[in-house]
């Protein structure tokens, strides 16, 4: 402990002011990200929209029912079926013009009309709409940015604009970063849009990334939306064997992307499993034989994503890259799980008891029962209620609760309101 100042020397210091709170300072509907479907944004990028409703079709394709995932994964068939009949659409599309798109000028100029097409005339209702452009180092970089994100815009009016956020891809620096969002800045300005309106999200695909990610996250400033990791480049990068979901390196840098997110106070999301549950044999005159080995491989499949969605939660992710309907469905399903009904009503008698004993003058308390009882603190509070938070945002929890507890704004309220049909 320093010692007090002589008598008459100067005055110690005054505190450093405590930091502004950062609760809602990320708009409540980037915390429904717990999906990232990707699709090229050449092609026909508005089928992805439907990727849900095409699971039961993709399911019989395959002598599959949810009764029967449900039983090869050893799992409540209920969240599966839930997330069938929510009718809530896909958290978040992607539209790729960068790795999904062939290296060749025709290939990007489709790509560009593709994504401006889709933006301006698909339904994407409270799906998340997010644009990944060629990268710094291809050619069509700064043609991908300026085109799509002024075409899109139309003769709509700035609060119809179609794009919530930019998807950069192997971001290295700081520089880059800084760059991009004054590039953004300059679009909004031509477009007549609010300062900041089209957010930032990049991904961590290399060593580089992992060591820069200060840079990179200050660098995006309050644009930041989410910060995604792909396992594939960054595998390459630093030259391991294989692609390995849970490899230790690999989630050496999963913890320092959720650590660099949870600074920021926004979602990380996970890489893409890369084993699609697509068939083995494909064609209409298939063999019984054929047939069985085709179901294998897709539940082996969706086994696989649905095991590397709940690694991925443990770590502390809020979400995955999928790019699959197949996948898609599972990994919602897994967010689901992990969020059962008993454990909500867990958390809500557990901060209601809090909140009566820091009524009744006490700091701590004794919450839970039986086994589960654990000291609950301001600490333990907080962690509680950020978890009642993204149930708010994933559907799970009504909005009343959660606006009763002070987990959501106002506005928020409204939000999440205007999303029930």
């Amino acid at each position: 402990m320093c010692p007090p100042p002589p008598p008459g020397g100067p005055p110690p210091p005054p505190p450093p002011p405590p930091p502004p709170p950062r609760q809602f300072e990320l708009p409540l509907r980037f915390w429904r990200q717990q999906v990232h479907f990707t699709t090229p944004a050449n092609g026909r990028p508005e089928k992805a929209l439907s990727a849900l409703a095409g699971v039961p079709r993709l399911l019989a394709r395959f002598d599959l029912s949810v009764d029967a995932v449900a039983a090869h994964l050893g799992v409540d068939a209920t969240p599966l079926q839930a997330v069938l009949n929510a009718d809530d659409g896909l958290p978040a599309v992607l539209l790729d013009a960068e790795d999904a798109v062939a290296a060749t000028a025709e290939a990007a100029e489709q790509a560009r009309r593709g994504a401006i097409a889709c933006f301006r005339n698909a339904d994407f209702g409270h799906t998340l709409r997010l644009f990944r452009p060629a990268g710094l180092a291809l050619d069509g970089c700064v043609d991908d940015l300026i085109d799509v994100l002024t075409g899109v815009a139309g003769d709509s009016a700035p609060g119809n604009y179609p794009i919530d956020a930019v998807m950069w891809p192997k971001a290295e620096s700081g520089e880059e970063i800084a760059w991009l969002c004054d590039l953004l800045g300059t679009i909004e300005q031509r477009l007549g849009l609010p300062a900041g309106h089209i957010r930032v999200q990049f991904l961590v695909e290399s060593a580089r990334a992992v060591e820069h990610l200060p840079d990179l996250t200050h660098a995006a400033g309050a644009r930041l939306a989410g910060i995604a990791w792909g396992i594939a480049d960054y595998s390459a990068d630093v030259g391991l064997p294989h692609i390995r979901n849970d490899h230790p390196v690999c989630d050496w840098a999963r913890c320092a992307l959720v650590n660099a997110a949870g600074a920021c106070g926004v979602p990380a999301i996970d890489s893409m499993t890369l084993n699609y549950p697509t068939p083995l044999h494909r064609g209409e005159a298939l063999t019984p034989t054929q047939r069985e080995e085709n179901r294998a491989k897709v539940l082996a499949a969706l086994q696989q994503v649905h095991a590397d969605a709940h690694h991925g939660m443990e770590l502390g992710m809020s979400g995955k890259w999928v790019g699959h309907p197949l996948q898609a469905w599972l990994v919602l399903a897994a967010y689901r799980e992990a969020l059962p009904a008993a454990r909500l009503a867990q958390d809500l008698a557990e901060v209601a008891a809090y909140r009566q004993a820091v009524a009744a003058g006490s700091g701590a308390t004794i919450v839970g029962s039986g086994m589960q009882a654990y000291m609950a603190d301001r600490a333990s509070d907080r962690h509680v209620r950020s978890r009642l938070r993204r149930a708010a945002a994933w559907g799970l929890l009504p909005a009343a609760d959660a606006a009763g507890l002070g987990l959501i704004s106002d506005a928020e309220r409204a939000e999440l309101a205007a999303q029930k049909p």
